[in-house]
């Protein structure tokens, strides 16, 4: 029997021969077959884009240090921890250019500003939700980031506990405390008039894992409706359901869902959800990649092509062929939009 290769890319155009062994993954096991040929998938990925303060034409390489990332629609998103005081960049990715930046802003009569690190940045609907470290999750109205009001009021022993990640589903936002435990809010409740003074909705329980080394953390809903949550300390991506919170749920409840925990080898901070693949951040240089049909940890990613990593601190999917790694190694401390590359080869 005659057997014959070739190679169909089904994205982002022909692949190049010039990757390395960090770059190309192996092909996968046997995915779909015909009468004519057998198919088999491998990935490769690639550094397309690179923000770092040269590239911003900084005079000091400290001013820019990537970290947390999110997108709008064309605009990117980054919290910047480096220079004098932390900022929201807002980059153009169509022109590759930087749009603004916010350091401070006005709000009855007051000019407020970001007094620590940006642990999470959320758009939702008609809002934006950015939590800092300090106690604090600031929201803005979109797409003109008018600023709305603020829950917590910098106080850790307030309605908001170092809100170190943070996601909005079905009108509830969804802090996750330092001591692990899961602070609720209504969205509702966020209202200019209640400046500060928003309460916690429900206040449901963690796993006792503080996070007293304020490593990255990351939530995020999957399309199960579920809400998936890092756990550094614990070595595991928790699973929590939000159909558990009403007005009946006593505090202290867990509403994780225990035989859906991931047990990691690794401390977890940051994750992508993708459709086949999961890429996750940890305690190493490198990212560490899931296969979604093989249930198992395939590899972990330390270069690609035009770029190998020393400090992957935080990853975010901008969709599932386009990642946005924030590098914080002194050496680095560069923002790196990878694309993933999808091919298939047959047999």
């Amino acid at each position: 029997m005659k057997i014959y290769s070739y190679i169909l890319v089904i994205m982002f155009g022909v692949m190049t021969v010039q990757c390395g062994k960090d770059e190309l993954e192996d092909t996968l096991p046997k995915q779909d077959s015909t009468d004519d040929y057998n198919s088999y998938w491998y990935y490769s990925y690639e550094a397309v884009n690179k923000i770092n303060a040269l590239t911003l034409n900084m005079e000091q390489a400290d001013e820019f240090i990537p970290y947390t990332v999110a997108h709008i629609g064309d605009t990117l998103l980054v919290a910047n921890i480096g220079g004098k005081g932390n900022s929201l960049m807002l980059f153009s990715q169509k022109d590759n250019k930087l749009l603004s930046t916010i350091k401070s802003w006005q709000f009855d009569n007051k000019t407020l500003s970001f007094g620590s690190w940006i642990e999470a940045i959320v758009p939702a609907g008609d809002r934006l939700y950015i939590s800092e470290r300090q106690s604090r999750i600031h929201v803005f109205r979109l797409p003109d980031l008018d600023y709305i009001t603020c829950i917590g009021n910098g106080n850790w022993n307030g309605p908001v506990f170092q809100a170190q990640a943070l996601t909005v589903n079905d009108g509830l936002i969804l802090a996750r405390d330092k001591n692990g435990k899961v602070s609720i809010y209504k969205e509702s409740d966020a209202t200019k008039d209640n400046y500060q003074k928003t309460k916690r909705y429900k206040h449901v329980s963690g796993n006792g894992s503080s996070n007293n080394s304020f490593a990255a953390h990351y939530m995020q809903p999957d399309k199960d409706g579920r809400i998936l949550l890092s756990d550094y300390e614990n070595k595991i991506i928790r699973v929590i359901d939000p159909s558990l919170i009403n007005d009946d749920l006593p505090d202290n409840t867990s509403i994780d869902i225990d035989e859906h925990t991931m047990a990691l080898d690794f401390k977890p901070k940051t994750f992508a959800i993708c459709n086949n693949r999961w890429y996750v951040t940890g305690n190493n240089d490198a990212i560490n990649i899931y296969d979604r049909d093989l249930q198992e940890w395939c590899r972990a990613l330390k270069a690609i092509k035009g770029y190998a990593f020393s400090q992957p601190t935080r990853i975010y999917a901008q969709n599932d062929s386009v990642l946005w790694v924030s590098d914080t190694h002194s050496s680095k401390r560069t923002l790196v939009k990878m694309v993933v590359h999808k091919g298939e080869i047959r047999d």
